[in-house]
């Protein structure tokens, strides 16, 4: 062989080399998309898993996270959205490099179709407030930022809705199935809900759907904030109402197309705001109360009946429980520390709680309001969910033997968060992953029904940064800026 064809005979081998993919230990990338990420019922998306190794032995999982789970060695599915909320999609595979997981928080929002009606549209109302359909939106005001060392001159100002149902009637007919009733605030569209029980609006039980009504942080500085109701968009109901946040109320509605006159506003102090001054109220996340002086007693506005049974019935899983949450008379602010054991790992696990009426909240920080809890509502780690309680009240965890990384993004503003460990950790070393985006944490005190001294990043004295936080227990977090929270968690 001459010494030109063996260097020819090199150069083709090189470059044979440089075309074969060849996939060092470690460089793998885990993702995946989904060709729409928001859209009304139902909503069918098509997920991809957009990984560089192939799975072996065809193990790739989905968890869409309204409570279907499916295998797919394809790494191509679609699957169709039944019910509005948003929805945390995991990707569970196994490749050349081990096992993984990828969650992406909040991925997919899914929202119920807009029915035109005659109310005038607000374009900009200055306030921070819960929405869960794009009709009931409100635009949202940042909390006031302060200097890290000193308390946070704010603290979260997030308004749970108010909430009603029961019989409605029209010129002394049950109102037909479809109709729907709407509220206003003035001549703003507060919130809407179509009638699917002839006769009947809304349901008493924690889970079942209500007419959601959405205060303004300038309405209710106004005064008592006066609430009408419509029919069609077109009959006026002979009730009104006042908001009070996190309550839901039992309120008959007959709609006879006459001018009602408001009555008095209800003299009780005791509302369901978080604001920027010292109120005796639950909190505005839908599971406990902020306010700055202790509350003896829980809200009097709540419904006139509680659920008599729990809506779903919990699975007993085998094996000891994680941890326990507890919660007290009130309002409470818990939250999940670790990947859940598959099949209680939903919004069915607070059915053993007497929430007297109320719903279960989880704040949504990428749109800035309340997304209600569902039995079907898959949770995840490090969501921080408000829950109302009519007694002292324990709820096991049991956690999921994998677990893996967990990664969210925290956005810009408030966010409700929970930590990932099993004992207390200090403040700063719970948030080192967003270090140089966080700036301060308010906790809840479901004993006093009152938000606990606030944490500042690089803080002072009370406020220092060295404070514990505990596991099981819901927190609002305030960012400077968006970043990505991202942690491994070892399998148990």
């Amino acid at each position: 062989m001459s010494r030109y064809q063996f260097i020819w005979e090199c150069l083709l081998v090189i470059s044979l080399l440089l075309v074969v993919p060849v996939y060092a230990q470690g460089t793998a990338t885990i993702d995946f998309e989904a060709n729409v990420t928001s859209g009304s019922l139902p909503l069918v998306v098509r997920f991809t898993d957009t990984s560089s190794l192939p799975v072996i032995e065809d193990f790739r999982r989905w968890d869409f996270g309204d409570g279907t789970v499916v295998m797919d060695p394809a790494g191509m599915i679609d699957h169709t959205y039944l019910q509005e909320g948003t929805f945390t999609v995991r990707l569970d595979r196994s490749d050349s490099e081990g096992y993984h997981s990828l969650i992406k928080y909040n991925y997919i929002t899914v929202v119920t179709p807009v029915t035109p009606t005659p109310t005038p549209t607000v374009t900009t109302i200055p306030t921070t407030s819960p929405a869960t359909t794009s009709t009931t939106t409100i635009p949202t005001t940042t909390p006031t930022t302060t200097p890290t060392t000193t308390q946070p001159t704010t603290q979260p100002t997030v308004q749970i809705p108010s909430e009603f149902y029961g019989q409605a009637t029209s010129s002394a007919q049950p109102v037909p199935s479809g109709s729907l009733i709407s509220a206003r605030i003035g001549s703003r569209n507060a919130g809407e809900i179509r009638v699917t029980t002839t006769g009947m609006y809304g349901g008493s039980g924690a889970f079942d759907p209500r007419l959601k009504v959405f205060a303004t942080n300038d309405e209710i500085e106004g005064g008592p904030v006066t609430i009408t109701f419509w029919l069609d968009g077109m009959t006026r109901a002979d009730q009104t109402a006042f908001f009070q946040s996190g309550t839901a109320q039992n309120l008959p509605l007959t709609f006879t197309g006459t001018t009602p006159t408001p009555t008095t506003p209800p003299i009780t102090t005791v509302t369901t705001i978080v604001t920027t001054t010292p109120t005796t109220s639950p909190p505005t996340t839908a599971t406990t109360v902020v306010t700055t002086t202790p509350i003896t007693s829980p809200p009097t506005t709540g419904p006139t009946t509680s659920p008599t049974t729990a809506p779903t019935t919990q699975p007993t899983p085998t094996g000891p429980p994680g941890i326990t949450l507890t919660c007290e008379p009130g309002w409470n602010y818990v939250s999940i520390p670790r990947v859940l054991l598959e099949g209680s790992d939903t919004g069915a696990i607070f059915s053993t709680v007497d929430t007297a009426g109320h719903s279960i909240w989880r704040y949504n920080g990428s749109f800035h309001w309340y997304d209600r809890i569902y039995p079907g509502t898959h949770l995840s780690p490090s969501d921080s969910i408000w829950v109302y309680s009519a007694s002292h009240t324990v709820i096991p965890l049991y956690f999921a033997g994998q677990q893996g990384l967990v990664e969210r993004e925290l956005f810009s503003g408030w966010n409700g968060f929970g930590i990932l460990n099993l004992t207390g950790i200090p403040s700063r070393d719970a948030l080192s992953p967003v270090s140089s985006s966080w700036e301060y944490i308010y906790g809840f005190d479901p004993l006093l029904q009152m938000y606990e001294i606030s944490i500042v990043k690089d803080g002072m004295g009370t406020h220092n940064d060295s404070r514990l936080l505990f596991p099981g227990k819901g927190y609002w977090v305030h960012m400077g800026e968006n970043a990505t929270f991202r942690v491994f968690i070892p399998d148990m």
